[in-house]
């Protein structure tokens, strides 16, 4: 009899998170939901180094160490750069790397990291930033971002991608049987989404965007994506970002993409 899997989810109670646990507790997965509110298994504040130590914990004793994926789904936006470059991005990698011991002993463990398709359809996001981030200078990158505020949220989001497409492949992950990849949603119809419509200034940004299909997906539209890549037999996809956007990315990019490799046959035959 297969052994009941177990999966951690933060931003569990709400958007896309509910509708991913929703989805997994009806297929007969146990979830552990870590929020920042006190409506989940543990409340944390992921952001900071104290709240991922805490969450780590208990997520270590609520399932006897019986990890088998972790959706790292909460995030948020703003100019605050501590609070989102904290919760986007370091947050997420202390974490993961405090529980890679755990899916690696599941012998078939998958993370899911939701990031966003602003990374591929915004113009401008500063790459000093981005690279500071990555090379996990943490001094510069909040200094650089005080030059350009405005990009804190799509910064970061752009920074986790990097990493884990830089990262996926190492005996640390892939070499341990553990499949990472990234999902990028556009906007969804969240409650949150639902609010900034009532925004007129918001609204008409959201309302501009390509819309191919005729609607903004919903966060049940979202799930059975991450439900495939954290439990489903797709344990050979690795370090992939996958957009799930309605086609608006593809209205805009649809030329730019795949892109060939531009290198020689000799710097290729040094590869491997």
């Amino acid at each position: 009899m297969e052994t009941k899997k177990t999966v951690v989810i933060t931003g569990s109670q709400s958007g896309m998170g509910y509708a991913t646990r929703l989805l997994l507790e009806k297929n007969g997965v146990k979830v552990i939901g870590v929020t920042n509110t006190d409506d989940a298994e543990i409340q944390a504040d992921l952001s900071s180094a104290e709240g991922v130590a805490y969450a780590v914990k208990e997520i270590v004793r609520l399932t006897d160490g019986q990890i088998d994926g972790v959706f790292a789904n909460a995030g948020v936006g703003g100019e605050n750069a501590p609070l989102v470059f904290g919760l986007n991005y370091f947050g997420i990698i202390t974490m993961l790397k405090a529980l890679q011991p755990y899916l690696k002993k599941s012998l078939s463990g998958r993370i899911v990291i939701n990031a966003s398709n602003s990374v591929v359809i915004t113009p401008g996001i500063p790459n000093d930033v981005v690279d500071a981030l990555v090379d996990f200078d943490e001094e510069k990158a909040y200094k650089l971002i005080k030059e350009n505020p405005f990009w804190t949220y799509q910064v970061s989001k752009t920074a986790i991608t990097k990493w884990v497409r830089q990262n996926a492949f190492k005996e640390e992950w892939a070499g341990s049987g553990i499949s990472m990849n990234l999902i990028a949603p556009g906007v969804v119809l969240t409650p949150l989404i639902e609010h900034d419509m009532k925004d007129p200034r918001k609204a008409e940004g959201i309302n501009k965007l390509p819309k191919p299909i005729g609607t903004l997906p919903k966060p049940e539209n979202i799930a059975p994506l991450v439900k495939f890549l954290l439990i489903d037999d797709s344990k050979f996809i690795i370090g992939q970002y996958i957009v799930i956007d309605g086609g608006t990315e593809v209205s805009w990019r649809g030329n730019d993409h795949p892109k060939t490799w531009d290198i020689s046959f000799e710097d290729f035959g040094k590869l491997g």
